[in-house]
């Protein structure tokens, strides 16, 4: 399991450089992972975007409600079911997200990229075994107990 606790030191430091480096746009890491997804899927329900996301629903709907309070997200309810929502990328949360992409500010090269100490052959091995590992990670989660 020591494997797992590096795994997860290597990412809460990513993810502070990465703080850092965002808190100039005024978003959160998670707020911009949001108004990603968003971008990419369209449209997307509230629950959807949670499991994509692997974020439990108050997660969720705390990041949405800051993400539509500045303006990078629409929701809409469902007129079906009002207790459904869904969230859209607005023309501003595209603008933001323009400017950070022609900032480079997540880029190894403008943040760091701990895995440059790695040759060519060893990030690929690196690489292949995190994606076994993340199916396996999958499989587990999803199996009945």
């Amino acid at each position: 399991m020591d494997e797992i606790a590096s795994m997860g030191i290597v990412y809460a430091l990513w993810r502070r450089c990465a703080s850092r480096a965002l808190a100039g746009f005024g978003i959160s890491l998670n707020q911009l992972q949001l108004i990603q997804l968003a971008r990419r899927r369209g449209a997307i329900s509230f629950s959807s975007a949670a499991a994509e996301l692997l974020w439990d629903k108050p997660t969720m709907t705390l990041v949405a409600r800051k993400c539509a309070a500045k303006g990078w997200l629409a929701v809409k309810r469902s007129r079906v079911d009002r207790r459904s929502s869904s969230l859209s990328l607005t023309g501003q949360g595209e603008e933001l997200l323009d400017k950070m992409e022609a900032a480079r500010v997540l880029w190894p090269e403008s943040l760091g990229d701990p895995l440059d100490v790695l040759d060519s052959e060893e990030r690929s091995g690196l690489a292949r075994a995190l994606d076994k590992v993340e199916r396996r990670a999958r499989d587990i989660l999803q199996a009945p107990r």
